[in-house]
């Protein structure tokens, strides 16, 4: 699985919650609903925000 399907597969979990993954990362949960919601591409995304989500994948993968 590549890291932009990982990431898509985090936010749109419904085990684990954005506010969660928001407390976790740093990242507004906001940008985060735009990433889900496909507002914002998640190609797109800057690189900070990207390592830090595909991390929190790996941490929680057996959730997502």
């Amino acid at each position: 699985m590549s890291i932009k399907e990982s990431i898509k597969k985090l936010l749109e979990s419904k085990e684990i919650s954005n506010y969660k993954i928001s407390k976790a990362t740093g990242i507004a949960q906001t940008t985060l609903s735009d990433y889900a919601s496909e507002k914002s591409k998640i190609g797109n995304m800057k690189l900070d925000h990207a390592l830090k989500l595909y991390e929190f994948y790996l941490e929680y993968k057996d959730e997502v």
